[in-house]
């Protein structure tokens, strides 16, 4: 009894590494030779089924009878074609969603942490300059207002120079 319980595949086994290959592998060869078994005697069946000659049977009439008596047997050894080919797709597909999409997923965080980060970074950056960009404005303008060529002539705001709010009334 316990020889049959060690015989028999469990999730346990497919969970193991390679344990889905090799359930697959197994599974694929056992149902190769199943549908090899059907087809041998398909065509055993349908010759013999053609042989069988009934009166007033025309021309092609008892291959045809013989093909769609036959028929249910040929669909079981396409049948278990398919399931060759499923059976073989198990462990790709274990693969793909197990193996594969935890480690895409990981890629896929880190380089979004990474552009979280430029951005970021971008943002600091941006700040930065147009922080350095108004305050080369002020003091532009700061400087220019002593001579008449400056941007901004001196106003009346307490002997500090003009202020960035002063250039903006004077422009608009």
């Amino acid at each position: 009894m316990s020889e049959i319980n060690n015989a028999r595949w469990t999730s346990d086994h497919l969970m193991k590494p390679g344990g889905t290959a090799l359930y697959g592998a197994q599974q694929r060869e056992r149902l190769r030779q199943m549908a090899d078994e059907v087809r041998a005697l398909l065509r055993e069946y349908r010759a013999d089924l053609e042989n069988i000659k009934i009166d007033g049977d025309r021309p092609f009439e008892a291959r045809i009878r013989a093909f769609l008596a036959s028929r249910p047997l040929a669909q079981l050894e396409s049948d278990l074609r398919d399931a060759v080919n499923h059976a073989g797709k198990l462990n790709a597909e274990f693969q793909r969603r197990y193996v594969e999409l935890p480690k895409k997923r990981e890629a896929r965080a880190e380089k979004k942490e990474l552009d979280k980060a430029r951005k970021k970074g971008l943002d600091v950056a941006r700040s930065v300059n147009a922080a350095g960009q108004l305050n080369g404005l002020s003091q532009a303008l700061v400087h220019s207002a002593g001579d008449e060529t400056g941007a901004v002539k001196k106003s009346g705001t307490g002997g500090e120079g003009p202020s960035f709010l002063d250039y903006l009334e004077k422009r608009g």
